[in-house]
């Protein structure tokens, strides 16, 4: 799914009035039209007999909302209400033309700076639309929008915010102060990435994409660096195993991982591996595993300095986890940047042996899967940067390892080149010791299998997100799941996601 990010959205507002022809009276016309029509569909057939307020602020998102005002009115729905939070000096020309359009119907306007306690008279309307900022806002809300919107999260009534909810930035996720709580969100054209990180989903409610008359070629040509990945994708990209394939058609995986008292990061690593489909599954370490095989029995083992392990065909590796981060570690990664063409998952001790050791930049097929914590040690920046925008640190961390990158975290973000996705599955029952190292076998096993780094990453980093919302749906607390769920899970998800149907 492609998402625009607020210059691009600018950007393609433009060339669609200064290319296409477009006016920007047309296309809010549109957008207030679709977004009425959307409304109605929802909300209107149960709430025929109440009534609607419409808060709008002074530039076009007020006007967008103004234009869904005087539709509703339009079509019979007399008991409305606008509310405006506009100083005169901020108001946009096309809000003022609105504004005029719903005086001449006769629909009733407040204006909450010359009668600021009506703004409690929004709480007994049983639909709200929120159109007081728009996808440019950034920054804290302060008063007088301050108040309207904690009146409005006050309300029972559903809210419908129009582009964006109020006070969210679309560009990162984040809240400042307050934003308004939609129970759905129409948005135009394509939408943002913020929805679906930080903050944003909490804000967002169910959200609706319109097609307001944006031109194709503006919207494929300008939202090129922002996508969501989605189920669809993963049932794209899962290997199909042919009934005539043996276990050598499915790749060879080794994982470096373990050590004495970690020797469970290299299981779940493993086992995950052969979870996801990979022919062959090689256990290294700098000791032997043989302890744990009864854990992991399918599983080959090797000593990392063995050299018949590296004169044996190797697909993909995975490196790090339960490792420890010491100069043998960064050895070893030192000699896979030798395998010419091999894709390579670097993880947990391997992420700090890289830092510890200099061992950026990497080969642009490999992997780096690091958390916030993780990362921030990478760009010696703070965790709270990073939460801050993870979008920009997940670029910083492409510039800085020259590799795809997947930054960890509520959403997962990969980012590549001038990419990123947006992994949108998962929830905090993974936040807990050993569901990393699932997900770097995983990874590692699609590799094994010839999906390209992208490819291998968002899907195995999806799958990892929906089996813990598949553990959190069937009734389970969060806080309840393990590691060793996660794979006893994965079998049943992968089948449902390969015969089409939903998960839920």
């Amino acid at each position: 799914m492609r998402l625009a990010t607020v210059g691009q959205a600018r950007q393609i507002d433009e060339i669609s009035q200064s290319v296409y022809g477009l006016t920007g009276e047309s296309l809010m016309e549109s957008a207030g039209a679709l977004a009425t029509r959307e409304i109605d569909l929802t909300y209107l057939p149960e709430l025929t007999r109440g009534s609607v307020a419409v808060v709008c602020g002074p530039g076009n998102n007020g006007g967008d909302a103004l234009v869904v005002a005087r539709h509703l009115h339009s079509a019979g729905f007399r008991d409305l209400q606008i509310y405006l939070v506009a100083p005169p000096e901020k108001q946009s020309a096309l809000f003022k033309l609105q504004r005029q359009r719903c005086e001449l119907q006769g629909i009733r306007c407040v204006d909450l700076l010359e009668i600021p306690e009506r703004v409690e008279q929004i709480k007994s309307a049983e639909l709200i639309v929120d159109g007081v900022f728009g996808i440019g806002f950034s920054g804290q809300i302060t008063e007088p929008y301050l108040k309207v919107i904690e009146v409005m999260n006050s309300a029972k009534a559903p809210k419908v915010a129009l582009d964006t909810p109020s006070g969210l930035n679309c560009g990162t996720g984040r809240v400042e102060g307050a934003a308004v709580k939609a129970s759905m969100t129409v948005t135009f054209g394509l939408a943002k990435p913020g929805f679906f990180v930080s903050e944003g989903p909490a804000h967002i409610g169910k959200l609706r994409v319109l097609p307001i008359g944006f031109p194709y070629e503006a919207l494929r040509g300008i939202a090129t660096s922002h996508f969501l990945f989605t189920e669809r994708l993963v049932r794209r990209y899962l290997p199909v195993r042919k009934e005539t394939s043996n276990k050598s058609d499915h790749g060879r995986l080794l994982v470096i991982a373990g050590s004495p008292g970690l020797w469970g990061a290299g299981i779940l690593a493993s086992s995950s591996a052969f979870r996801v489909g990979a022919g062959y599954v090689t256990w290294a370490s700098f000791e032997a595993p043989y302890e744990s095989l009864r854990e992991v029995p399918e599983v080959l083992t090797a000593q990392v300095n063995d050299d018949k392990l590296w004169r044996g065909k190797i697909s993909a590796v995975c490196i790090g986890p339960g490792l420890g981060s010491g100069k043998a570690t960064a050895e070893v990664i030192e000699r896979l940047k030798g395998l010419q063409g091999v894709p390579v998952v670097v993880d947990a001790d391997a992420l700090d042996a890289c830092v510890d050791h200099g061992l950026f930049p990497l080969p642009e097929n490999w992997v780096i899967t690091p958390h916030a914590g993780e990362l921030s040690r990478i760009l010696k920046v703070h965790v709270q940067d990073i939460e801050r925008d993870r979008f920009q640190a997940a670029f910083a961390a492409y510039e800085k390892a020259k590799c795809h990158v997947l930054l960890k975290g509520f959403r997962s973000l990969i980012a590549y080149g001038q990419r990123c996705m947006i992994v949108h599955a998962g929830n905090a029952a993974l936040a807990k010791a050993g569901t990393g190292d699932v997900l770097t076998g995983m990874i590692g096993g699609l590799l094994a299998q010839g999906l390209d780094t992208p490819q291998a990453t968002g899907t195995a980093a999806y799958l990892h997100g929906r089996l813990a919302d598949e553990w959190v749906r069937s009734g389970n607390d969060k806080s309840s799941m393990t590691a060793s769920d996660l794979r006893a899970l994965l079998p049943q998800v992968v089948s449902r996601l390969r015969l089409g149907g939903s998960l839920f």
